[in-house]
């Protein structure tokens, strides 16, 4: 009889997580094994038959066979669907079907099996959520906008060139996705409890018939190893705190003191008590939901930290849950996100007159004075530093500027009067010039814009080819898994894979 509060607090959560998240991938894998240990002759007569039809009426209505509660007579759910075999085909059959495998070497394969599916799913929102934001960023390019350092004006640029720099953080994360499904993406099975097994199984063959892409050729790594979830929690914590830096940007220009972005009505909440006030509930929302995302990457290195290498619980099922959660925070927060974005209003005119009524074209005025009047940057910045100093002492701003003033700091600096003209003054504190001059690759300017529109979005219909030719691979293997299975049990082939 196991204790009450034991299977309360471990046994019962277990089998749920397993059931909810493994039960799939359990079934597949119990059916590469058997073909596995049929390829090496290491089951009796009759035996492969009887397991291969049963394994693949599990695979083919999985619901059917997928129990609904836990039952304590087992250990776990790999005891339970064992168990449910040998209902089917008696014991000696049901008993070979694990033979020369580990519930070790079996949970690791699973649970990779769910974390690279996992990366499919994070990948598809991300690049789903990276084609937003390059639509807006494409729409935008020409919305001229104030930016900031240190929280202060700084210079003029444009919101497309802002939501191009946050979808550059994410165009990264998605490369390395891409590698993390390379290393998640390798099989475990073959290594038993850890030693390997002396039965000669053929460990590459069993794991083309679950499409992975290798083994773990360690058999101690293949079943200790940990940081490849490591790895998905950390690149989900890092998507959540590029896009957390976003958020709390979206949430200051929504504010009414900046009121320069609008979200959809759909968006907002209105106050119980308070009839002008519109909260934008929805920013709020994915904030928590990104928080949540980067807090799974603690509570897995937490976890990870300083327990023994081998086989142990907390390497295994605790952190998988942690993974898991965390990428569903995130997967929630992309969809949040996608639609807020798609569905938010930029205020142009705002947008605009901020930066007119600014000192952010500073920048420009120096480096217009150090082509015009061949005089160091340094001294350049003088002037310019100096005026600005006396216009905001005075309550004003660029756009007041004389020419007058001009010529006179800059004779007070320099020891002469000015060359430069009204024309190239005016120019020079012209936002939409300041931005107009950006040509450097990657700047702001219209045409380095295009140019950088016309690589992301290559490089996104790129990592979206990959991804797709992975989906049907996967769909190939287990077609093939169906069609193997189906010959070794003298059935039908279903052929139409997941």
């Amino acid at each position: 009889m196991r204790d009450e509060v034991y299977v309360r607090t471990v046994l019962e959560p277990s089998f749920a997580f397993a059931r909810d998240l493994l039960f799939v991938p359990m079934l597949e894998a119990n059916l590469a094994h058997v073909l596995s240990l049929d390829h090496v002759r290491l089951l009796p007569p009759g035996h492969t038959e009887a397991l291969a039809r049963v394994c693949t009426d599990m695979m083919r209505s999985p619901a059917s066979w997928k129990p609904e509660r836990y039952d304590p007579a087992f250990e776990d759910l790999f005891f339970m669907m064992e168990d449910r075999v040998m209902a089917e085909v008696g014991a000696d059959a049901a008993s070979n079907m694990h033979l020369a495998m580990s519930r070790n070497d079996f949970e690791a394969a699973l649970f990779r099996m769910a974390g690279r599916d996992l990366i499919a799913s994070v990948a598809d929102a991300l690049n789903r959520l990276r084609a937003t934001l390059l639509r807006v960023a494409e729409c935008e390019m020409h919305t001229v906008m104030l930016a900031h350092t240190h929280n202060q004006q700084a210079q003029p640029t444009t919101v497309g060139h802002y939501i191009l720099a946050v979808e550059g953080g994410l165009a990264r994360d998605a490369d390395r996705l891409d590698g993390a499904w390379g290393r998640t993406n390798m099989s475990p099975l073959g290594a038993a409890a850890l030693s390997g097994t002396g039965y000669g199984l053929d460990r590459y063959f069993e794991a083309s018939l679950l499409g992975f892409e290798g083994i773990v050729e360690n058999t101690y790594d293949a079943v200790s190893a940990a940081d490849w979830a490591f790895e998905i929690a950390a690149i989900v914590a890092s998507a959540a705190l590029v896009l957390g830096r976003f958020v709390t940007d979206l949430m200051f220009w929504c504010s009414n003191e900046v009121s320069t972005v609008q979200l959809d009505v759909s968006m907002i909440q209105i106050s119980s008590i308070m009839p002008q006030k519109r909260n934008p509930v929805a920013i709020e929302h994915a904030r928590a939901k990104l928080g949540r995302a980067v807090s799974a990457l603690g509570a897995v290195a937490t976890t990870l930290h300083n327990i023994p290498f081998g086989d142990v619980n907390d390497a295994a099922e605790h952190v998988q849950r942690q993974v898991h959660a965390g990428a569903a925070e995130l997967l929630s927060g992309f969809d949040l996100l996608d639609r807020l974005v798609a569905t938010a209003t930029f205020n142009r005119h705002t947008l605009a007159m901020r930066a007119e009524s600014s000192y952010a074209t500073s920048t420009e005025l120096a480096d217009t004075l150090v082509r015009v009047e061949r005089i160091p940057f340094r001294t350049a910045h003088r002037v310019v530093s100096a005026l600005v100093d006396i216009l905001s002492s005075a309550g004003r701003n660029w756009v007041s500027l004389s020419w007058d003033e001009l010529d006179a700091q800059f004779l007070a600096v320099v020891g002469r009067g000015t060359v430069l003209t009204q024309d190239e003054l005016q120019s020079a504190l012209d936002p939409r010039q300041f931005v107009a001059v950006r040509i450097t690759p990657g700047g702001p300017a219209p045409e380095s814009m295009k140019d950088s529109l016309e690589r992301r979005s290559l490089s996104l219909e790129k990592a979206r080819e990959i991804w797709s030719a992975r989906e049907e691979l996967m769909n190939d293997y287990m077609r093939e898994l169906d069609r193997r299975g189906s010959l070794a049990a003298g059935i039908s082939a279903q052929g139409d894979g997941r």
